[in-house]
């Protein structure tokens, strides 16, 4: 698959369509399960509140995933993102509500590289406009 996006027609500052997730404790518990991570602030509020944690926390790779997902989306090729480096700032917890965890994510085109290469920068933030995690992600273009 290759992009559709091309890179003659994207300046820097284009800004990617930003998306709402919702993380539900279910949702940690089947990426536990796809990650074979267990690890108890993953899964058991029991374990998380012993570390302090109100509720269950994300992994982080699961929010670096759906940020990334913006990415392939936009491109409309899942293999497009040649390298990301994610900075994760705070924790997201999930509570058991029926609600989960809610965050936005928004993303910018904010270098243009050689190679037809460009660099994206994603930032989720939480309904209270704090700063969750960061990815910057070097992007393939056609």
């Amino acid at each position: 698959m290759t992009t559709q996006v091309d890179y003659d027609n994207v300046p820097v500052g284009t800004r990617l369509a930003a998306q709402e997730f919702q993380l539900l404790p279910v949702h940690e518990i089947m990426y536990c399960g796809a990650s074979l991570d267990f690890v108890g602030v993953h899964w058991n509020p029991r374990v998380a509140r012993s570390v302090g944690m109100d509720h269950i926390v994300a992994h982080g790779p699961l929010t670096e995933a759906k940020a990334l997902r913006i990415v392939h989306e936009w491109t409309g090729d899942p293999g497009s993102v040649v390298s990301q480096h994610a900075r994760f700032h705070k924790p997201v917890l999930i509570p058991d509500d029926g609600v989960g965890a809610r965050y936005r994510i928004h993303g910018t085109v904010t270098e243009k590289l050689a190679d037809r290469r460009v660099v994206v920068e994603l930032t989720a933030v939480s309904p209270q406009e704090e700063e969750l995690v960061t990815v910057r992600a070097v992007v393939q273009l056609a």
